[in-house]
């Protein structure tokens, strides 16, 4: 299939039919001959989705545009305005696809593309003629209560940076199944098979995929001696600590890749519980387990905030459902997904699963929560008031895991797109002790 027909049609039913971004690109990888193509071209048009609609609002007769030919302008004009691509060879391609689904608007396409360039510097001048926060709102194609929330958390600049690096395309990240194979080995593997890679310099797992591509096809892959994870999401294990024969809880698992790392960690000797409430996902808990060769997960479907088990767990991993703000930049359709009031509903999630897992954890012992979240009511906050309710829980020093030594002495870290120039996460490192009375009465 035509990589440009691809794209138009992902874009359907990523914005019109409401299907996930990564369900709707793995639905095409085996149609199209590049799917480093059509990647770029799909994840970057559902990222400046806010700016594209307003380039067609300003060169369109049209006030109503079907949802067909409004992603096919989408499409075509993030490759004029952002790839650069030769305007003959868009107009052509596009107004072709037009004819596949409306051959009667063909010229309409074809006159909304030509106008396009006509005006193409007026529009991005006329741009900053908006208020500021419409102004970046649109220029960084992202929602507005979304950017005046980050202005008045962090500031406007930090706030542009934030914006910048959600907009780059993310890196491909591997992270090493250790439980089968050494680094070196997973090196050498790749360089004989022609892989250009880097090493990370944020965890000491993970190698850098220099080109993307269909990751099945990757050396190794089948094997199960490494899976796909972010650099960042892959310190979390690395913070929790996870020793041979515990009893570990991974509450909201899925789709598996910390729960895994947990497993390889241990060297798989013991017995890891993964949670998650989601029936379709928590099989791919199972699948990612036995590809990696990892025998120690059991799975559960659960609601965490409700899950209950007659054994204490020695170290409890809450990687909570959250805003995704810290990875805009990998989930391109969250940014459109989400709406400010739902910041608050999944604070009481989270803060329910906290004090869900809390009653799970033994004394002594070790609880970590994360979130890719960049929002303090989520993250800080939620901690503290977590704290101020559970007397018996202290945060613990996680300084010595992380690549910014100077960073998480406090038993928390907030990592910013900005600042880290990474994708934003949120750890935190509780110990529950004894309470001080309870101690001096067993003395």
């Amino acid at each position: 299939m035509d990589t440009r027909l691809a794209a138009v049609k992902c874009l359907i039913k990523i914005f019109e039919q409401d299907v996930s971004y990564d369900e709707t690109i793995n639905a095409y990888v085996q149609k199209i001959n590049s799917v480093a193509e059509l990647i770029n071209l799909v994840s970057g048009t559902v990222k400046f989705k806010l700016k594209l609609d307003y380039f067609i609002a300003n060169v369109s007769s049209r006030k109503k545009i079907s949802p067909p030919l409004r992603n096919i302008l989408r499409a075509a004009i993030y490759e004029i305005e952002f790839l650069k691509t030769p305007d003959y060879a868009v107009i052509s391609s596009y107004v072709d696809i037009t004819k596949k689904y409306d051959r009667n608007s063909s010229g309409f396409v074809n006159a909304v593309l030509r106008n396009f360039l006509k005006k193409q510097e007026e529009i991005n001048s006329k741009i900053k003629t908006e208020n500021m926060l419409k102004a970046i709102s649109i220029e960084y194609s992202h929602p507005e209560w979304l950017v005046d929330r980050w202005i008045n958390t962090y500031g406007i600049e930090e706030t542009l940076k934030i914006c910048e690096f959600n907009n780059k395309i993310p890196v491909l990240s591997l992270r090493i199944n250790t439980f089968k194979a050494s680094k070196q080995e997973i090196i050498d593997l790749l360089t004989k098979n022609n892989i250009e890679f880097t090493e990370s310099t944020i965890s000491e797992d993970c190698l850098i995929l220099q080109k993307t591509g269909n990751i099945k096809n990757i050396a190794g892959f089948k094997e199960g001696l490494w899976s796909v994870q972010g650099e960042v999401s892959s310190l979390v294990a690395k913070i929790l600590d996870p020793q041979p024969d515990e009893r570990v809880l991974d509450l909201c698992a899925a789709p598996g890749g910390k729960t895994t790392h947990i497993a390889a960690l241990m060297n798989d000797c013991g017995e890891i519980t993964a949670v998650d409430s989601d029936e379709n996902r928590i099989k791919k808990v199972s699948e990612n387990a036995l590809r990696l060769g990892i025998k120690s997960v059991k799975t559960v479907i659960a609601d965490a905030m409700t899950f209950s088990n007659l054994k204490e767990f020695d170290r409890i991993l809450i990687d909570a459902p959250c805003s995704n703000t810290g990875v805009l930049a990998k989930r391109p359709d969250a940014r459109w997904k989400r709406k400010s009031e739902d910041i608050k509903n999944l604070t009481e999630i989270q803060l329910g699963i906290l004090e869900n897992a809390s009653k799970l954890l033994k004394k002594e012992g070790v609880l970590v929560y994360s979130t890719c979240s960049i929002e303090s009511e989520e993250n800080l906050l939620l901690i503290q008031q977590f704290l101020a309710n559970n007397k018996d829980f202290q945060l613990q020093d996680i300084s010595k895991y992380l690549p910014w030594k100077e960073e998480g002495k406090e038993g928390y870290i907030q990592i910013l797109q900005s600042r880290h120039n990474i994708e934003g996460f949120f750890i935190a490192k509780f110990i529950r002790s004894c309470l001080v009375k309870a101690c001096t009465a067993l003395k």
